[in-house]
């Protein structure tokens, strides 16, 4: 375990003994969950309702009972992957209890939310994001030069004014947690902002990315991208990134037909020692298949994103499995480009009642179709090999890259889970992805993806079966984040 992550699973120790002990934590927030059979109204039981998406002034004593529910565990196969009638017990940002509901009372003074109807799953996890991207058309001038419209200093400028509603249609969502994969040194403010806030999800980051090419329309004077040209500037690089205490390094592990790949992966590997030695994970983007081996040679730990230009192979499967490495497949990005840059964009159910309406509008606002961009769609490889590396133990979190054009953030992860439906994984499979193996990737896995004894309190309560349908992600009732309740609806009407 890395020195960061050691120090953090120390002070979760310390907070689980409080909660189970002490009465010392935080109080839990917002409540709002509904009474079983209705669709539109919240119950909770014994309790003054407070009004969601604010935190409770409740005192540290309060606790939160879900009760009659039925509990999924995505790292479990077959029929033990669900337990009925249970009730689940939370102190602080801990889960205390989980048991049958007839034998686990709710303590004295307990809120007590009615499950009953419902499943209660681990709160969602997007294992690629950025937030110095808004998912709009003139968030990436070097793919879509739009300045002329809207200048990209104004587009920088309103994603960081506008981070509180972005935090909040990730909760809408019920996503809990999100792994931001690279931007500017700005990133690191962002994560200290969502830490400090009661509306948003848990936010791991890396910083600037260790780039084998410039990306001068995203520089301003607080570059995403940074290129690097020889093993020492990569080790510079990341040296510059860790006083700001990066969760990853990441790197741009762009190609070009005039490159040269050996001397290419010299700097990967550079960047990977540098990020190790640091106790850091490597996170790389490599999308071509014989980049992306040379990236696991080098020491990638995720990949984040699948191979696009040819389906995977045994070469390919087996330096995954020596390094361990994670993958995270990202299906819909490309596809979003072209949905947004062609003008056929059209919002699913999920986006129009989730997504930030700020971003929504912004979508019939393209000035041209970008040709190049608009013609791309799916990558068939991608789809081909997601089953393949599956079966082959290759562990896959999902991941949006929410941000990039057509790409939005919070609800994408519907997206993405109906392509890895698609694709050949099963709901319970999807379900598995976005939450013990989301955890993973966090490198968190001791402290979220099951509804368990000592797990963080981030969880979310469903109005149908997910492991029926990745449609039934969506339907969340009720999300709870590090204790605190929130009220989907009530989110999204407060960034309106």
């Amino acid at each position: 375990m890395s020195k960061p992550r050691a120090a953090r699973a120390l002070v979760g120790s310390l907070a689980l003994l409080v909660a189970a002990g002490c009465g010392g934590e935080r109080a839990p927030g917002p409540a709002g969950p509904s009474a079983a059979g209705s669709s539109s109204s919240i119950a909770i039981v014994g309790v003054t309702v407070i009004h969601p998406g604010r935190p409770s002034a409740a005192g540290s004593s309060s606790s939160i009972a879900i009760v009659g529910v039925t509990v999924i565990h995505p790292g479990r196969d077959g029929a033990a992957a669900q337990e009925r009638d249970r009730t689940v017990l939370v102190q602080g940002d801990r889960i205390t209890a989980v048991g049958p509901a007839a034998s686990t009372p709710p303590p004295a003074g307990a809120r007590v939310i009615d499950g009953r109807g419902r499943w209660l799953i681990p709160g969602l996890i997007d294992s690629h994001v950025h937030f110095f991207q808004s998912g709009n058309p003139f968030t990436r001038p070097d793919a879509a030069d739009f300045t002329s419209a809207v200048p990209y200093a104004d587009e920088v400028a309103r994603n960081k004014a506008r981070l509180p509603a972005t935090f909040k249609v990730w909760l809408a969502s019920g996503v809990t947690s999100v792994l931001d994969c690279g931007g500017p040194m700005w990133n690191f403010d962002m994560r200290d902002q969502a830490r400090r806030t009661a509306a948003a999800p848990r936010v791991e980051v890396a910083g600037p990315l260790v780039s084998l090419i410039d990306r001068p329309p995203l520089a301003l004077d607080d570059p995403p991208i940074i290129k690097v040209t020889s093993p020492e500037e990569a080790r510079a690089l990341v040296a510059r990134e860790l006083p700001r205490h990066p969760d990853f390094i990441k790197m741009w592990f762009i190609h070009l037909p005039t490159g040269d790949l050996v001397a290419e992966e010299a700097i990967a590997r550079a960047a990977a020692e540098a990020a190790h030695a640091a106790g850091l994970r490597f996170l790389v983007h490599a999308t071509e298949l014989e980049v992306a081996k040379a990236a696991l040679r080098a020491g990638a730990d995720i990949l984040v994103h699948s191979v696009f230009d040819r389906p995977v192979d045994d070469e390919f499967i087996a330096l995954a499995a020596k390094r361990r490495a994670i993958l995270i497949p990202t299906l819909w990005v490309t596809a979003g480009y072209a949905a947004v840059l062609g003008r056929t964009f059209e919002p699913t159910e999920e986006e129009r009642r989730l997504a930030d309406p700020e971003i929504l509008a912004a979508m019939s606002k393209v000035p041209h179709t970008i040709p190049e961009r608009a013609s791309r769609t799916v990558p068939a490889a991608a789809m081909e090999s997601l089953p393949r590396l599956w079966a082959a133990g290759i562990t896959v979190a999902l991941g949006t890259d929410a941000g990039n054009i057509g790409t939005l953030h919070g609800p994408s992860v519907f997206r993405e889970a109906r392509l890895m439906v698609q694709a050949g994984l099963t709901p319970a499979q999807v379900l598995r992805s976005a939450t013990v193996n989301g955890a993973r990737a966090l490198g968190l896995e001791d402290q979220l993806g099951d509804v368990a004894v000592g797990k963080r309190a981030d969880l979310v309560l469903l109005d149908a079966d997910p492991l029926l349908s990745v449609d039934n992600l969506s339907r969340a009732r009720v999300v709870v984040r590090a204790g605190q309740v929130f009220d989907p609806a009530q989110l999204m009407t407060s960034i309106r």
